[in-house]
C-alpha cells in the first residue's frame, strides 16, 4: 500500500490545506488527511514550516518499521524492545471482540456503560485535570463535546480485548502494569511527549497518525522538566504552530511516521518523543509494561503464544473495577520501584529490618534529590514519609523484616504509591479506605 503522501497528487494540495488550517469536528472526523504532510518551500523569507503544524518543517526520514504479523517474544525483545527501537503490526489483533464489538457504541452503553473512566479535552493539556463520568454519560455528550476518554480500561472490557503473541511468555507477560482505553469522536491530537513505560497501543476503529522522534533529542524540543514519578514529560512547543523565529532548531529533528488502522498495533518504547493525532470515530488500547534491563525467556519454551490470549487471562498491576474510589492510571511499578529498591536498600547497608529511619534514606534518594536542591528533607516530607511508612507498618511494630517485605500484599505497596504520587483524575468521595483519605 502506498504512503498516503502518495495518494492522487492532484488532491494533495486541496487537503494540505484543509490540514493546515487547523481544524473542526467535521474536518477531523475525514479519514482522509494527507500525512506524513508535504513540506512546502516557503516564498516569504521565513523558515519552511513557520507557524505550521509539527512535521512540516522537514520531511520524515521514513516510515517506521512494519511487520505483517507480530513477532515471538524473543525476536521482539532481540530486535526491538531491548534496543528501544518503534515497530508496527499490521492487523495484529483482528479476532479480538471488540475488533467487531466496539465499532457500535449500543454495544459499548449496553455491556460497559455503567463503568466510570476518566475523560480529557480534545486538544491536550497536561495542566488540566480529567474529568471522570460513567461511559453512558460520555456517550451521550462525546460527538457534540470537545471530550475523549484516555483511562485506565475498566476490568469487564478487557474479555473483549486479545494480547498479541509478542507480550506472552517471559518477561514481558509478567511486567504488565496497566491496560488504557482510548475513545473520541475524532479530531484528538496530543502533545508531543513520551512515556515512562513501554506501550503497544492497538487501534479497533478509525485512523491515527504518529510522528515519532528518538529522545537523543530531547535536548531540542523544549521539554516540561518532571518528577521521577510523574509518569512522562512532554514538550511546550505548539503543535499546531511550530514558531521556528523563536525555536529554530526544530528543523533539524529526524522523524519517523506511521499511520495505523483498524486492527494496526504500534510499539512506542519508553522514552520515546511520539505526537498522536486521530480521525473519524477513534477507539483504541493500550498495553504498558515496564522496562528492564534483561529478558527472562525460561518459560517460553513451553508457552503457546500461539493460542488466542484475552487480555482478562494476563495478570496486570494496576486495574480498575466498578466502585473503586479512585481509577489509577500512570502508576509506578510497585514491585521494581518500592519492594525491589527497598529490599536492594536493606541489603546494601546490610539490615535485616527496614524501619522509618531506613525507609527515610529511601524516600530521600527517589524523591527528595530529584525535586530539591541539596535534597534537605522539610516538614512536608516528613508527613509523607510518615503517611508511607504507617501504610509499610502493617503490624506496627516499627519495622519490617526482610520476610515480611517480601511477602507483603502487593496491595499494600500500591497503597503507599498512591501517596507517593496523585492520582491521574478524580477521587470518588465517601469512601473509607482510610489509607487513601490523603488522596
Amino acid at each position: 500500500m502506498l504512503p498516503f503522501s502518495h495518494v492522487a497528487l492532484k488532491m494533495v494540495s486541496t487537503f494540505i490545506s484543509v490540514w493546515f488550517l487547523g481544524t473542526t469536528i467535521s474536518k477531523d472526523m475525514r479519514m482522509d488527511a494527507v500525512f506524513p504532510p508535504v513540506v512546502q518551500p516557503s516564498d516569504s523569507g521565513l523558515p519552511d514550516g513557520h507557524l505550521l503544524p509539527l512535521g512540516c518543517q522537514r520531511e520524515p526520514d521514513g516510515p517506521v518499521k512494519e511487520y505483517a504479523e507480530p513477532l515471538t517474544p524473543i525476536e521482539f525483545w532481540n530486535l526491538h524492545v531491548k534496543d528501544y527501537v518503534p515497530l508496527v503490526y499490521r492487523q495484529a489483533i483482528t479476532k479480538a471482540p471488540a475488533a467487531t464489538n466496539w465499532q457500535s457504541d449500543e454495544y459499548i452503553r449496553e455491556k460497559y456503560g455503567d463503568l466510570d473512566v476518566l475523560v480529557e479535552t480534545k486538544n491536550e493539556d497536561r495542566g488540566t485535570r480529567p474529568q471522570r463520568m460513567t461511559l453512558n454519560n460520555f456517550l451521550d455528550n462525546y460527538k457534540r463535546k470537545d471530550w475523549y476518554v484516555v483511562s485506565l480500561m475498566p476490568d469487564p472490557m478487557r474479555a473483549d480485548m486479545q494480547v498479541p503473541r509478542s507480550l506472552l511468555c517471559g518477561t514481558f507477560k509478567k511486567t504488565i502494569l496497566e491496560s488504557n482505553l482510548w475513545l473520541s469522536a475524532g479530531g484528538t491530537k496530543s502533545l508531543l511527549h513520551y512515556d515512562a513505560d513501554h506501550n503497544l497501543h492497538c487501534l479497533m476503529s478509525g485512523r491515527k497518525d504518529f510522528i515519532m522522534i528518538d529522545p537523543k533529542y530531547d535536548d531540542l524540543l523544549v521539554m516540561n522538566e518532571k518528577r521521577r514519578y510523574s509518569g512522562s514529560s512532554w514538550s511546550h512547543l505548539d503543535m499546531n504552530r511550530i514558531d521556528l523565529l523563536a525555536h529554530p532548531q526544530v528543523s533539524e529533528v529526524p522523524w519517523t511516521w506511521a499511520t495505523l488502522l483498524a486492527g494496526d498495533c504500534i510499539f512506542i518504547p519508553a522514552g520515546y518523543f511520539h505526537q498522536v493525532r486521530s480521525y473519524g470515530r477513534s477507539v483504541a488500547t493500550t498495553i504498558m509494561w515496564a522496562p528492564l534491563n534483561k529478558f527472562n525467556d525460561s518459560d517460553c519454551a513451553t508457552a503457546d503464544i500461539a493460542a488466542y490470549t484475552s487480555l482478562s487471562d494476563v495478570q496486570l498491576q494496576w486495574t480498575y473495577k466498578k466502585g473503586d474510589k479512585s481509577i489509577d492510571m500512570g502508576f509506578v511499578n510497585v514491585e521494581v520501584e518500592l519492594r525491589g529498591h527497598l529490599l536492594d536498600l536493606m541489603a546494601e547497608r546490610n539490615k535485616t529490618k527496614l524501619t522509618k529511619e531506613l525507609f527515610t534514606v529511601f524516600y530521600q534518594r527517589i524523591v527528595v534529590d530529584e525535586d530539591q536542591d541539596g535534597g534537605d528533607i522539610d516538614e512536608e516530607d516528613l508527613e509523607v514519609i510518615d503517611k508511607m511508612f504507617g501504610v509499610l507498618d502493617i503490624n506496627k511494630t516499627g519495622y519490617l523484616t526482610r520476610q515480611g517485605l517480601e511477602n507483603l500484599d502487593i496491595e499494600v505497596l500500591k497503597d503507599v504509591a498512591r501517596i507517593l504520587d496523585e492520582p491521574h483524575g478524580p477521587v470518588k468521595e465517601n469512601d473509607d479506605v482510610s489509607t487513601r483519605d490523603e488522596l
